[in-house]
Formats: structure tokens, sequence, C-alpha cells
């Protein structure tokens, strides 16, 4: 079993980290105008709740 070398690991770090620096480059570039297409379109919040008395779980 070969032991992991420093210029080894530091590599596969260095070669992570540009990998994900360009995944997250890209998820922005997609995700932009869908951000600024967004910001001026109003927020709807819906919600529905059910509570029955006296305990009972489903109705």
């Amino acid at each position: 079993m070969a032991w992991p070398t420093r210029n080894n690991t530091e590599d596969k770090l260095r070669d992570y980290l540009k990998r994900v620096t360009t995944d997250l480059r890209q998820t922005r570039h997609r995700l932009t105008p869908t951000w600024r297409r967004g910001a001026h379109e109003p927020i709807a919040i819906v919600a529905t709740a059910c509570h029955m008395p006296g305990g009972v779980a489903q109705p």
C-alpha cells in the first residue's frame, strides 16, 4: 500500500477546488437571469392548516 504523498494530496485538493469553483461559476451564470427576473415579481405566501379538536389525528 502506497501512502499518499504531500504533493499528491495537494494536487488532488487543488483539482477538486478547481472543479468546485467551475461548477459554482456555471451555476451562478445559469441562475442570474432567473434571479434578476424574479426580483421584480411579487411573492405570494400560501398556507393551509387543519386542526381537529380533542386529539383527533386524522379526519
